[in-house]
């Protein structure tokens, strides 16, 4: 196996009508899929080659296809949200400079005022005849995700061909999927974590359902809409299903079909499981834990027993692809309980940070762990072990959080609203028992009468509705400690 496009070669000739992906009633066969991503490559420059190719990745089957026609091209895929804020979209075409953007004809006017010399294409400037499989390499870039930087400027995270294939075959492996599964779709495909979905559909021969957004608004249309659909497999972030835990929506409605329910993200309150749980008690879930270094996920946790609403699952063990180490400085933990840093070996790590060599060799490195120097990838997560050797997750050693199944740096959010000029500090923190980002803001001489209300509305056309805070706290002055920095243990105390 070379390249993931192997995966659909081969579903398509095993399995040609099977329908491999569908959105509300559109719906794309194996070799229909092969067929139009292989026909859209052929309208992209033959002269690119391994070059980053843009996608305006709104949710529709079309994106799938684009993705798909980067890769026939020869080079990887950048998925854009479309309704990011202008700034962060014209910062990952800044920083990935593509000379071609693919898209949905709707989606197109996501470029409207920034700066993009290059070409827009959409399926229908798809090509009479398809390319042919291109010869692209397990160390060939695949696709390139961008994340929250401390900075303010989004990173790009790109990763190869062999990383998405080492993660597959050790998630199907580890599960046993097949073509029978019928996924539903949760996360948006410019997020990482949907990259699972789409490949195991590939791969496995199994139908991806795009579940249409306006569902998750209604939690007893949502389950209507999986037994409509016979959906066998979720893996969804925390947030998705604690709302319809939270609706009480089993008092009207269940899923018919659902198998399996996977989580991954973020911290899954063991209280919504336990709804879930108690009225679906023969379902297999699974909490899985990863890194947006990382293609897939790196450990998972069968649920099994009984927890109390206030206990955590543990975050469970290694795929058999990955290798996880705890350190203590330069001293490696074993023994239950003793906290240490995360620190990752695997095929599946990504190749680098795009453009950003000192933060590549900071946390993609060479370590001893006891059989020689490999390359491994320092996490900054904190866990521990339990007396059973399952991984325990216990912080992050940084400001980075993981929020509504996405990982973000507080430190952007800062960025962001310490730019406003009515803000002269700011200091943003994350309450995970309510699940809530907080920012205290200290306000410039020059502003007026200020609301926190006020000053969120400010920064709703700035960041990601994901990352905006739920409380803005205005204070007089933000306290330092000895050190002159801003003292987040006494704000803590006001959250």
């Amino acid at each position: 196996m070379h390249n993931v496009l192997e995966y659909l070669e081969a579903s398509a000739s095993r399995l040609p009508d099977k329908i491999a992906l569908a959105c509300g009633d559109v719906t794309y066969s194996f070799a229909a899929l092969r067929d139009l991503a292989a026909r859209l490559a052929g309208a992209i420059p033959a002269e690119l080659h391994n070059a980053p190719v843009a996608v305006l990745a709104d949710r529709s089957a079309e994106t799938a296809i684009c993705f798909l026609a980067a890769l026939y091209s020869g080079n990887y895929y950048v998925p854009i949200d479309p309704d990011m804020p202008a700034a962060k979209r014209q910062a990952i075409l800044d920083d990935a400079a593509p000379a071609v953007v693919l898209g949905r004809e709707a989606a197109r006017s996501a470029l409207d005022g920034l700066r993009f010399p290059g070409r827009f294409l959409t399926p229908a400037n798809a090509a009479a005849a398809p390319v042919p499989l291109p010869t692209c390499g397990g160390d060939d870039p695949l696709y390139m995700v961008y994340t929250s930087g401390s900075t303010g400027k989004p990173k790009g995270v790109l990763k190869s061909h062999a990383a998405e294939i080492s993660f597959l075959e050790a998630y199907c492996s580890a599960f046993a999927f097949d073509e029978t599964e019928i996924i539903g779709n949760q996360t948006p495909f410019f997020f990482d974590a949907a990259a699972k979905d789409f490949y195991l559909m590939l791969k496995t021969g199994a139908r991806l359902e795009i579940i249409p957004t306006e569902k998750f608004a209604m939690p007893t249309v949502l389950v209507e809409y999986l037994n409509e659909k016979q959906i066998t497999f979720l893996s969804w972030v925390p947030t998705a299903l604690a709302i319809v835990a939270q609706l009480r929506t089993f008092s009207f409605v269940k899923p018919e079909t659902v198998r399996r329910v996977f989580f991954v993200g973020e911290v899954m309150p063991m209280k919504h499981l336990n709804y879930w749980r108690k009225y679906l008690p023969d379902i297999t879930y699974v909490n899985l834990y990863g890194a947006s270094e990382l293609a897939g996920i790196c450990c998972w946790y069968q649920v099994e027993g009984e927890f109390s609403d206030d206990e955590s699952l543990p975050m469970g063990r290694p795929l058999e692809n990955c290798r996880i180490y705890l350190m203590d400085g330069e001293t490696r933990i074993t023994e239950p309980g003793r906290i240490g840093e995360l620190w990752l070996v695997s095929p599946a790590l990504a190749l680098e940070y795009y453009h950003d060599p000192e933060k590549t060799e900071a946390c993609f490195r060479k370590r001893d762990f006891g059989d020689g120097p490999v390359r491994c990838f320092k996490t900054g997560d904190l866990a521990s072990f339990d007396e059973h050797g399952n991984l325990v997750f216990a912080a992050r050693s940084d400001f980075q959080i993981k929020h509504m199944g996405h990982r973000i740096e507080l430190g952007e959010i800062e960025t962001v609203a310490g730019a406003l000029p009515d803000v002269a500090r700011c200091c943003c923190l994350y309450d995970a028992g309510k699940s809530k980002i907080v920012l205290f803001a200290q306000l410039s001489e020059e502003a007026g009468p200020l609301t926190g209300r006020e000053l969120q509305s400010q920064l709703r056309s700035r960041l990601s509705s994901y990352m905006l805070p739920a409380k803005v706290h205005i204070i007089e002055k933000l306290p330092l400690n000895a050190n002159g920095k801003i003292d987040r243990p006494a704000l803590r105390l006001l959250m």
